[in-house]
Protein backbone atom coordinates (compact mmCIF):
# COMPACT_ATOMS: atom_id res chain seq x y z
CA UNK A 1 0.00 0.00 0.00
CA UNK A 2 1.48 3.17 -0.99
CA UNK A 3 1.65 6.03 1.61
CA UNK A 4 -0.02 8.84 1.71
CA UNK A 5 1.24 11.70 2.46
CA UNK A 6 -0.57 15.73 3.06
CA UNK A 7 1.17 18.31 1.65
CA UNK A 8 0.14 20.79 4.19
CA UNK A 9 1.13 18.84 7.33
CA UNK A 10 2.37 21.42 9.78
CA UNK A 11 4.93 20.45 12.88
CA UNK A 12 5.95 22.66 15.91
CA UNK A 13 8.70 20.79 18.45
CA UNK A 14 12.63 20.86 19.42
CA UNK A 15 14.77 17.77 19.72
CA UNK A 16 12.62 16.74 22.63
CA UNK A 17 8.86 16.62 21.26
CA UNK A 18 6.96 18.15 18.52
CA UNK A 19 3.04 18.81 17.80
CA UNK A 20 1.85 17.86 14.06
CA UNK A 21 -1.10 18.96 12.39
CA UNK A 22 -2.30 16.38 9.85
CA UNK A 23 0.13 13.47 9.40
CA UNK A 24 -0.76 10.77 7.94
CA UNK A 25 -0.06 7.38 9.53
CA UNK A 26 0.89 3.85 8.71
CA UNK A 27 -2.50 2.47 8.06
CA UNK A 28 -2.83 5.32 5.81
CA UNK A 29 -5.23 7.67 8.03
CA UNK A 30 -5.14 10.78 8.43
CA UNK A 31 -4.26 12.62 12.44
CA UNK A 32 -5.75 15.78 13.11
CA UNK A 33 -3.53 16.61 15.67
CA UNK A 34 -0.20 14.14 17.10
CA UNK A 35 1.61 15.06 20.26
CA UNK A 36 5.09 13.23 20.31
CA UNK A 37 7.57 12.39 22.47
CA UNK A 38 10.65 12.32 20.64
CA UNK A 39 12.91 10.66 23.29
CA UNK A 40 11.36 7.25 23.14
CA UNK A 41 11.27 5.64 20.17
CA UNK A 42 7.46 6.41 19.13
CA UNK A 43 6.56 4.80 22.20
CA UNK A 44 5.37 8.07 23.66
CA UNK A 45 2.45 10.00 21.79
CA UNK A 46 -0.96 10.84 21.71
CA UNK A 47 -3.45 11.25 18.27
CA UNK A 48 -6.23 12.62 17.48
CA UNK A 49 -7.85 10.46 15.04
CA UNK A 50 -9.49 12.31 11.58
CA UNK A 51 -10.62 9.47 9.03
CA UNK A 52 -11.10 5.81 9.38
CA UNK A 53 -14.02 4.03 10.51
CA UNK A 54 -16.88 5.71 12.37
CA UNK A 55 -18.50 2.69 13.01
CA UNK A 56 -15.99 1.42 15.06
CA UNK A 57 -14.88 4.14 16.53
CA UNK A 58 -11.49 5.01 14.22
CA UNK A 59 -12.67 8.11 13.36
CA UNK A 60 -12.66 10.68 15.79
CA UNK A 61 -10.87 8.70 18.14
CA UNK A 62 -8.52 9.80 21.06
CA UNK A 63 -5.25 7.73 21.74
CA UNK A 64 -2.89 7.79 24.34
CA UNK A 65 -0.06 5.82 24.78
CA UNK A 66 2.92 5.68 27.05
CA UNK A 67 5.60 2.83 28.28
CA UNK A 68 5.55 4.54 31.99
CA UNK A 69 2.56 4.97 34.49
CA UNK A 70 -0.43 7.47 33.55
CA UNK A 71 -1.98 9.15 36.37
CA UNK A 72 -4.98 11.53 36.88
CA UNK A 73 -5.45 13.38 39.71
CA UNK A 74 -8.85 15.44 39.95
CA UNK A 75 -11.35 16.87 42.34
CA UNK A 76 -9.25 18.93 44.91
CA UNK A 77 -11.22 21.81 45.50
CA UNK A 78 -14.32 19.76 45.13
CA UNK A 79 -16.71 20.26 48.56
CA UNK A 80 -18.50 17.01 48.81
CA UNK A 81 -19.23 17.79 52.71
CA UNK A 82 -20.88 20.17 53.21
CA UNK A 83 -19.87 22.10 56.85
CA UNK A 84 -20.69 19.92 59.92
CA UNK A 85 -22.33 17.06 57.97
CA UNK A 86 -21.03 13.60 57.24
CA UNK A 87 -23.72 12.55 54.63
CA UNK A 88 -22.05 12.81 50.94
CA UNK A 89 -23.48 15.10 48.43
CA UNK A 90 -22.09 12.84 45.18
CA UNK A 91 -20.15 15.62 43.42
CA UNK A 92 -18.47 14.46 40.60
CA UNK A 93 -14.28 14.40 40.12
CA UNK A 94 -14.22 11.98 37.43
CA UNK A 95 -16.83 10.68 34.95
CA UNK A 96 -16.71 8.51 32.36
CA UNK A 97 -19.46 7.91 29.96
CA UNK A 98 -19.57 5.33 26.73
CA UNK A 99 -22.76 6.31 25.10
CA UNK A 100 -22.21 3.31 23.02
CA UNK A 101 -20.24 0.42 22.80
CA UNK A 102 -18.15 -1.31 26.16
CA UNK A 103 -15.41 0.05 28.54
CA UNK A 104 -12.73 -2.34 29.50
CA UNK A 105 -10.49 -2.14 32.35
CA UNK A 106 -7.28 -5.06 31.75
CA UNK A 107 -4.24 -5.57 33.69
CA UNK A 108 -3.12 -8.72 32.37
CA UNK A 109 -0.05 -8.75 34.70
CA UNK A 110 -1.08 -6.65 37.75
CA UNK A 111 -4.79 -6.19 39.85
CA UNK A 112 -7.93 -3.66 39.48
CA UNK A 113 -8.60 -2.48 42.42
CA UNK A 114 -11.50 -0.23 43.60
CA UNK A 115 -11.39 1.98 46.73
CA UNK A 116 -14.00 4.06 48.13
CA UNK A 117 -16.17 4.99 51.12
CA UNK A 118 -18.75 2.94 48.92
CA UNK A 119 -18.54 0.72 45.72
CA UNK A 120 -21.95 0.57 44.16
CA UNK A 121 -22.87 -1.77 40.81
CA UNK A 122 -25.35 -1.33 39.11
CA UNK A 123 -26.75 -2.99 35.68
CA UNK A 124 -30.04 -1.75 33.90
CA UNK A 125 -31.42 -4.12 32.29
CA UNK A 126 -33.89 -3.29 29.70
CA UNK A 127 -35.07 -7.39 27.67
CA UNK A 128 -34.61 -9.89 30.55
CA UNK A 129 -31.00 -10.57 28.89
CA UNK A 130 -29.49 -7.58 29.79
CA UNK A 131 -29.24 -5.97 33.47
CA UNK A 132 -26.59 -9.10 34.51
CA UNK A 133 -23.95 -8.91 36.87
CA UNK A 134 -21.05 -11.63 36.18
CA UNK A 135 -18.27 -12.03 38.47
CA UNK A 136 -16.11 -15.41 36.77
CA UNK A 137 -12.79 -16.51 38.52
CA UNK A 138 -10.39 -18.99 37.98
CA UNK A 139 -9.68 -19.90 41.26
CA UNK A 140 -12.06 -18.57 44.14
CA UNK A 141 -14.31 -15.37 44.71
CA UNK A 142 -13.82 -14.41 48.19
CA UNK A 143 -16.64 -11.81 49.60
CA UNK A 144 -15.31 -10.61 53.53
CA UNK A 145 -17.84 -8.48 55.58
CA UNK A 146 -19.35 -7.69 58.89
CA UNK A 147 -22.47 -8.85 57.41
CA UNK A 148 -23.25 -10.31 53.90
CA UNK A 149 -26.72 -10.03 52.73
CA UNK A 150 -28.04 -11.94 49.41
CA UNK A 151 -31.78 -11.02 48.66
CA UNK A 152 -33.14 -12.35 45.34
CA UNK A 153 -37.11 -11.19 44.39
CA UNK A 154 -37.15 -14.56 42.53
CA UNK A 155 -34.89 -16.80 43.05
CA UNK A 156 -31.94 -17.67 44.73
CA UNK A 157 -29.67 -20.84 43.85
CA UNK A 158 -26.19 -21.73 45.43
CA UNK A 159 -24.82 -24.70 43.35
CA UNK A 160 -21.36 -26.62 43.69
CA UNK A 161 -20.80 -29.80 41.63
CA UNK A 162 -18.70 -30.97 44.59
CA UNK A 163 -19.50 -29.62 47.87
CA UNK A 164 -21.56 -27.21 49.68
CA UNK A 165 -20.82 -26.45 53.58
CA UNK A 166 -23.14 -24.02 55.77
CA UNK A 167 -21.96 -23.27 58.68
CA UNK A 168 -22.82 -21.13 61.93
CA UNK A 169 -20.56 -21.27 64.97
CA UNK A 170 -23.31 -20.14 67.13
CA UNK A 171 -26.71 -20.15 64.99
CA UNK A 172 -28.13 -21.14 61.79
CA UNK A 173 -31.76 -20.14 61.46
CA UNK A 174 -33.29 -21.80 58.09
CA UNK A 175 -37.04 -20.70 57.10
CA UNK A 176 -39.44 -21.71 54.46
CA UNK A 177 -43.17 -21.08 54.01
CA UNK A 178 -42.89 -24.83 51.92
CA UNK A 179 -39.39 -26.65 52.69
CA UNK A 180 -38.31 -29.75 50.43
CA UNK A 181 -35.17 -31.41 51.32
CA UNK A 182 -33.87 -34.12 49.40
CA UNK A 183 -30.58 -36.75 49.73
CA UNK A 184 -29.50 -39.54 47.66
CA UNK A 185 -26.35 -41.75 48.29
CA UNK A 186 -25.97 -43.01 44.75
CA UNK A 187 -25.22 -40.53 41.84
CA UNK A 188 -28.34 -40.99 39.08
CA UNK A 189 -30.62 -41.98 41.15
CA UNK A 190 -33.86 -40.16 41.64
CA UNK A 191 -34.70 -38.98 45.02
CA UNK A 192 -38.48 -39.55 46.44
CA UNK A 193 -39.82 -36.55 47.80
CA UNK A 194 -39.37 -37.79 51.51
CA UNK A 195 -36.29 -39.17 50.25
CA UNK A 196 -36.74 -42.66 52.31
CA UNK A 197 -36.47 -46.11 50.41
CA UNK A 198 -39.41 -48.60 51.29
CA UNK A 199 -38.31 -51.69 53.07
CA UNK A 200 -40.36 -54.62 54.59
CA UNK A 201 -42.87 -54.51 56.80
CA UNK A 202 -44.44 -50.78 55.53
CA UNK A 203 -41.00 -49.99 57.73
CA UNK A 204 -38.94 -46.94 55.28
CA UNK A 205 -35.19 -46.11 55.82
CA UNK A 206 -33.40 -43.00 54.86
CA UNK A 207 -31.27 -43.48 51.97
CA UNK A 208 -28.03 -41.93 53.94
CA UNK A 209 -27.61 -43.47 57.15
CA UNK A 210 -29.68 -46.65 56.95
CA UNK A 211 -31.89 -45.10 60.10
CA UNK A 212 -34.96 -46.91 59.86
CA UNK A 213 -38.74 -44.98 60.69
CA UNK A 214 -41.96 -46.51 60.65
CA UNK A 215 -45.19 -45.33 58.80
CA UNK A 216 -47.04 -44.45 61.95
CA UNK A 217 -44.02 -42.27 62.55
CA UNK A 218 -44.68 -40.81 59.27
CA UNK A 219 -47.62 -39.92 59.54
CA UNK A 220 -47.09 -38.01 63.39
CA UNK A 221 -44.42 -35.93 61.61
CA UNK A 222 -47.41 -34.94 59.12
CA UNK A 223 -45.38 -36.81 56.21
Amino acid sequence: MTQLVNYHQQYVGNDHGEISFGPYRSANELAAVMINNKHDAGRHYIVMQQTGDRNVGIRGSTKVYCPGLFEVRAGKDIKNYSKNSNNPENQQAIFYEAENGDIVLSAPRGKIKFQAEAIEINAKGFDGKTGVVEITADEKVVVNAQNVDIQGKVSTKIFSEKTVELIGYNIINIYGGLMNVADRTSKGTRPSKTCLARGKGNVYKRTSSNQKISTNELRHKGK
